[in-house]
């Protein structure tokens, strides 16, 4: 029975992968952390998981198999670097959280023989996404590239860990190292450059797209999400597959889902 600890366990995400949890017949959700000004702190969650605060974090992780960090940048920059402390292995889906505290956090799992699964998105779409637009940028290297994704209006990050990926994965393909973050003025005839637009409204789950535009002729791939359970059920493959991992590695999506 894998025991699993969930951080941000009553957000949109860590709920559904808390539900998820619960129901497997080999994981037991032994742990639900909230936010110190959660108003969900002290409630039940689920049949029998009372939400707790992340205060001594380290004790409260005892007996855990694997810690799950679906929290905010703010809470995982104070928080990862503590938790191979704890000697569990981790999946974290948090975003846009500080090169200094990954880095720590790395060390952290290297030095204590752990083994951790890090992706801005667990959706087995969005992983091929990636990776067709790795194949694509190798072809394509000299096309014109623009990034769009589309969230609800609550989402609190811009741009999206997707699309901050997608931008990552087609410089490193093609050696375009500027990346421009929409445009305004007079900006001039475009660069060697990629741009990342990002747009905020209704409730749209998330949509990305990248545009590979040559002359006379341009690609788009596109990949929508059309519920946040795509992400969930990711999440749970990545804790059962983390799980009796003990390789001092981060690893990505790409390795989980074979790609």
């Amino acid at each position: 029975m894998i025991r699993v600890a969930i951080a941000g366990a009553s957000g949109k995400l860590g709920s559904l992968v808390a539900g998820l949890v619960q129901s497997h017949p080999d994981m037991d959700m032994s742990l639900a952390i909230v936010s110190p000004n959660s108003p969900n702190l002290g409630r039940e969650l689920l049949p029998g998981l009372v939400a707790e605060s992340p205060d001594d974090l380290i004790s409260a992780l005892r007996g855990i198999d694997v810690y799950v960090d679906l929290t905010s940048p703010s809470a995982a920059n104070e928080t990862l670097p503590l938790i191979p402390q704890a000697k569990v292995n981790a999946v974290v889906g948090t975003t846009a959280i500080s090169q200094d505290a990954l880095d720590s956090f790395s060390r952290g799992i290297e030095e204590n023989d752990l083994s951790a699964v890090l992706s801005p998105n667990f959706s087995i779409g969005v992983n091929v996404f990636w990776k067709t637009c790795e194949s694509l940028a190798t072809i394509l290297g000299d096309y014109d590239v623009e990034i769009i994704e589309v969230h609800h209006n609550m989402k609190k990050d811009a741009p999206s860990g997707t699309a901050t990926r997608a931008a990552e994965i087609i410089s490193e393909a093609t050696g375009v190292r500027d990346l421009v973050h929409g445009r305004e003025g007079e900006v001039g005839a475009r660069k060697r450059e990629i741009g990342i637009h990002a747009v905020r409204a209704g409730d749209v789950v998330g949509e990305h797209t990248v545009m590979f535009a040559g002359k006379k002729e341009r690609i788009e791939l596109t990949h929508r999400a059309h519920s946040r359970e795509a992400f969930a059920e990711g999440c749970i493959t990545a804790i059962d597959w983390v799980y009796r991992r003990r390789d001092g590695r981060v690893h990505g999506m790409y390795e989980v889902l074979g790609l």
